[in-house]
């Protein structure tokens, strides 16, 4: 006759109920590795699959924060004048495409609705902080709501 294994001894309800504490929590473990061997077979496999994906679809994976944060202050570091000219240009050209953006949006919007109102816009500002007018308004707004 040939000697079962422990795991089939796991898989029968009638052998199971004959082993002793120590095979159960050796089967237990021996199950639990398995499983969790498996699981991460296969999410390795499945970063390996999106890694290639992005690699042939022609985008980059994004690297770690960790990684990029100390190679910012070294370039910024080793030419200090010849970053900060370019970055304010590229700031005053984003600056009046959003102008125009939010212009050509109003514009748009006095046109499909056929209205003639007074509204003039005199100045854009970026709003600046830990929240904006928008979220502001938003958590008081859910704030009063709950007010008895």
């Amino acid at each position: 006759m040939q000697e079962m294994s422990l795991m089939q001894k796991f898989a029968d309800p009638e052998l199971f109920k004959t082993l002793s504490l120590a095979e159960k929590l050796e089967g237990a473990g021996v199950t639990t590795l398995m499983g969790m061997g498996i699981t991460f077979t296969i999410l390795v496999f499945l970063w390996f699959v999106i890694a290639q994906m992005a690699k042939f679809s022609g985008g980059k994976p994004k690297s770690p924060k960790s990684d990029s944060a100390p190679s910012a202050p070294a370039q910024s570091a080793a030419a200090p004048s010849a970053t900060s000219a370019p970055a304010k240009a590229e700031a005053a050209e984003d600056s009046g495409q959003l102008i125009a953006v939010i212009t050509a949006a109003i514009a748009a919007i006095q046109e499909s609705t056929g209205s003639t109102s007074n509204l003039i816009i005199r100045k854009i500002s970026r709003v600046s902080g830990p929240t904006t007018s928008w979220s502001a308004a938003g958590s008081a707004d859910a704030i009063n709501s709950r007010k008895f």
